[in-house]
């Protein structure tokens, strides 16, 4: 009986001391925490043992505690939290911007953008991470070629520069003796190309006063208009004025004239020609009219054959129209 109470007693103890000195498991990662080094090397989590943990790469501590502690056989409840860094605005470059889709925090990316006139060099894109924004982009003005040289003319303006950077405005001048064609100046523009060609320069005599033929009907006479000359505005591309408007109408007026003789003198032949044919119409004597009455059809077919008019009609109406002009 005595015997049997002590082996009673005995096993309860050994229960006892087996189960208070229980090992907890392994701890459990879950989350954005992780174990620390020296957690992960420890292989036996024993009773009142601690477990410390960290936050993942990325993310922050904002509270709580790191620690656990093993309790038989069961670990205590985690208390830390974490949160994700924030990378926050990169640093400022000169003509440089961001957009950003994604905010700054950690795992977000953001859009490297260069100001007009400026390329990037670099990537596009940052991304933040654990140590901050990656890449380093940054933007490089454009620039454009070697401003090209013009013949009998010269460059009066130009930038310091060899290659003339974006906004860069070179200004060409003519030689003594020849006249300007097109844009005086051209820009270096945000693609890296000039905004317009060169001008050209052209030799006064070569542009003097050019012979035009104007024809009507069957008459033909020769004016002199002078030619257009092209003018330009920086970036408002080339327009064409007239050089003189005085010296164009007065080429019209001239040229009417010119018209108006020849028809005249076409007239008088007409004249002459249908006398000869025989006419009352032409100041005859009225005591021949019945004599030259039999040549009136010839004088009807009369006007037709002249190879320079049609009808009598049709010059009176030239005549009046440019006498009207001058």
């Amino acid at each position: 009986m005595f015997c049997s109470n002590a082996w009673t007693k005995c096993l309860i103890c050994l229960i006892f001391l087996t189960s208070g000195n229980a090992e907890c498991p392994k701890p459990q990662v879950e989350g954005n925490v992780v174990l620390t080094d020296d957690a992960l090397l420890m292989n036996d989590f024993p009773e009142g043992e601690e477990a410390t943990f960290e936050c993942a790469n990325g993310y922050l501590k904002e509270q709580g505690s790191e620690r656990i502690t093993c309790t038989s056989g069961k670990w205590s409840t985690l208390k830390l939290t974490c949160k994700k860094k924030d990378c926050g605005a990169p640093r400022k470059m000169p003509h440089l911007t961001y957009e950003f889709k994604e905010g700054t925090l950690f795992g977000a990316s953001a859009r490297a953008i260069c100001d007009k006139g400026y390329q990037l060099m670099g990537p596009s894109y940052r991304q933040c991470y654990a140590i901050g924004w990656s890449g380093r982009p940054r933007c490089k003005v454009v620039t454009c070629d070697k401003p090209p040289e013009i013949m009998h003319g010269t460059i009066i303006e130009k930038p310091g520069e060899e290659l003339p950077e974006y906004g860069g405005v070179i200004q060409y001048s003519c030689n003594e003796g020849y006249t300007l064609i097109g844009n005086k100046s051209i820009e270096c523009i945000e693609d890296g190309e000039y905004n317009s060609l060169p001008p050209e320069c052209k030799d006064v005599n070569d542009i003097l006063l050019k012979p035009t033929t104007i024809s009507t009907s069957s008459i033909t006479t020769t004016s002199t208009v002078l030619p257009t000359i092209r003018v330009s505005g920086r970036n408002n591309g080339i327009g064409e004025h007239d050089t003189n408007a005085a010296t164009e109408n007065a080429a019209v007026v001239g040229s009417g004239i010119g018209t108006v003789i020849v028809s005249f003198i076409v007239i008088v032949l007409i004249t002459r020609y249908c006398k000869r044919k025989g006419s009352y119409q032409f100041g005859e004597d009225r005591s021949r009219a019945e004599e030259l009455l039999q040549f009136q059809n010839n004088y009807v077919e009369c006007l037709p054959k002249v190879p320079t008019v049609h009808t009598y009609h049709y010059i009176k109406t030239i005549i009046q129209k440019y006498v009207s002009l001058s």
